[in-house]
């Protein structure tokens, strides 16, 4: 590997400033790569795995004939609320208007869509916080409940499924079979998930790239439950051998006592389109005391999506936690009264894997712009700006995670990170910024999180450490910019 880089690297001090080079991770078209590599696939990202576009969903039903007023000053969340419990499945028309929240909106079952005719056009109002609506004690040492949790519109699920069988014998990361104890009975095409428990605190460190400990906060959180709950379809069965359709992101070892379980969420296919939210714009209660102008919140649900919404003055964007396969695009930040650093978290994926965040546009600042926490993974966030991005790196092991084709605006914030310092390392291994622009101030040094990669930004000096960090500047230019959209076209479907 490293020879490439130094080829490629002589080519590019040989060109002109402003010409592009390629990584020695990936090459011109992904030559280079390989499912081994400390470059991890993230090409299976955001709805169906990428396999299927969102679809157009059938208006079913109307919020207006449901008691509605949609006037600025009536209560409408309880005819929200009434319109998806008659509502079997198809979208559910949120007709132009100011429609006031004074609750929660709540999802709890599959194939339902909330879609407005457009943001500005339909505006959900939140004039008092979750915390006033629903007050809930503050946990973890007096921070404020709804810091972390939480959203006026809910989509809610879990993650079912039965246990399969044992996973027999070990397995590399990269690669894509299993060897299970017993003969399963699967149908190509099936979603299952890899389980993993660490009892002796290797696989905590394993998430870490077999570098760094993870915290104790983490180990105290975890135990007695799996570390490693992950998804991938399968593409084969032959006896106890099963082929999976994506490349194993962690090592399988017989200590962790892999399984082999269904998936079967509980909650897919729900959709949130075409509307914007405002919340009252009263100054920002201090970090971690925030009182819940929170917007939309997933938790536990797979192949979901938000699409087309603008948010204003909140203290929680987008939440997705414990999801998998979600798609956020076309999604717009910004601030009316507020000042300042105007919310907690803006995009916030946290225990979720290969959602997909892209389309955004931030025009104001959060305390956490887009973060990734507790053992996300396979996340891409893409094809986005800001005014000052920073990727919030906030514990409890996030690992390969792709951040790529994005306009920080302001440098300087890029790597600002947060989360309590007995939650481990900000981040486990094979975080990947691939292709960030600045319009002002420098990148600063990239952090040494485990095996971090940071191809084409900035100018600073290489450093390639086969156990450490992969610092490949390119001179600010790497070629292809987009590694999801390169990735996605060498290795999808």
């Amino acid at each position: 590997m490293l020879t490439e880089f130094h080829a490629a690297k002589a080519q590019n001090e040989a060109m002109p400033a402003s010409a592009p080079s390629t990584s020695a991770l990936w090459g011109e078209k992904g030559e280079l790569w390989s499912a081994s590599s400390r470059l991890p696939d993230f090409s299976r990202a955001g709805y169906r795995s990428g396999a299927a576009p969102i679809p157009r969903v059938a208006v079913a039903a109307n919020v207006r004939d449901f008691g509605a007023k949609g006037d600025g000053q009536t209560d409408d969340a309880p005819a929200f609320n009434r319109a998806i419990a008659a509502t079997t499945r198809g979208a559910i028309l949120i007709p132009a208007g100011r429609y006031v929240l004074r609750g929660v909106v709540r999802i709890e079952k599959s194939d339902l869509v909330l879609r407005g005719e457009g943001a500005g056009q339909t505006v959900l109002l939140a004039p008092a916080s979750l915390s006033e609506l629903d007050p809930r004690p503050s946990r973890d040492g007096g921070k404020a409940h709804y810091s972390f949790t939480g959203g006026f519109l809910t989509v809610a699920g879990k993650t079912n499924g039965a246990t399969l069988a044992d996973v027999a014998e070990p397995a590399p990361r990269g690669a894509r079979k299993l060897v299970l104890s017993q003969p399963v009975d699967l149908a190509r095409g099936a979603l299952v998930r890899l389980q993993m428990s660490d009892a002796n605190h290797t696989l905590g460190r394993h998430l870490h790239g077999d570098e760094e400990d993870a915290g104790q906060d983490t180990y105290a959180r975890l135990e007695g439950r799996p570390w490693v709950s992950w998804t991938a379809r399968v593409v084969a069965v032959n006896g106890r051998e099963l082929t999976l359709d994506r490349p194993l992101r962690l090592d399988v070892r017989p200590e962790w006592k892999p399984q082999l379980l269904a998936y079967e969420p509980t909650v897919v296919d729900v959709g949130i389109e075409n509307l914007s939210f405002e919340f009252p714009g009263r100054a920002k209660m201090p970090h971690l005391k925030e009182e819940g102008f929170n917007a939309i919140h997933f938790s536990g649900v797979s192949d979901c999506w938000v699409r087309g919404v603008t948010i204003t003055d909140a203290d929680n964007g987008i939440i997705v936690s414990g999801s998998r396969f979600c798609t956020v695009e076309d999604t717009h930040f910004r601030h009316d009264k507020r000042r300042g650093l105007t919310g907690h978290h803006a995009l916030w994926a946290t225990g979720s894997q290969e959602c997909l965040f892209q389309k955004f546009r931030f025009d104001t600042t959060y305390e956490h712009d887009i973060t990734v926490e507790g053992r996300a993974t396979g996340n891409v966030f893409r094809d986005g700006s800001g005014v000052a991005l920073n990727f919030d790196h906030h514990r409890n092991a996030p690992y390969e995670n792709l951040f790529t084709n994005i306009d920080v605006g302001d440098a300087r914030r890029v790597y600002a990170s947060s989360g309590r310092g007995d939650r481990g390392p900000h981040s486990g291994a094979r975080t990947t910024f691939w292709g960030l622009r600045a319009q002002r101030g420098e990148f600063p040094p990239a952090p040494r999180w485990p095996r971090i990669n940071v191809i084409g930004m900035g100018r600073a000096a290489p450093s390639l450490t086969a156990e450490r960090e992969w610092i490949e500047p390119l001179g600010g230019r790497v070629q292809p910019p987009d590694l999801y959209e390169a990735q996605r076209g060498r290795l999808g479907r």
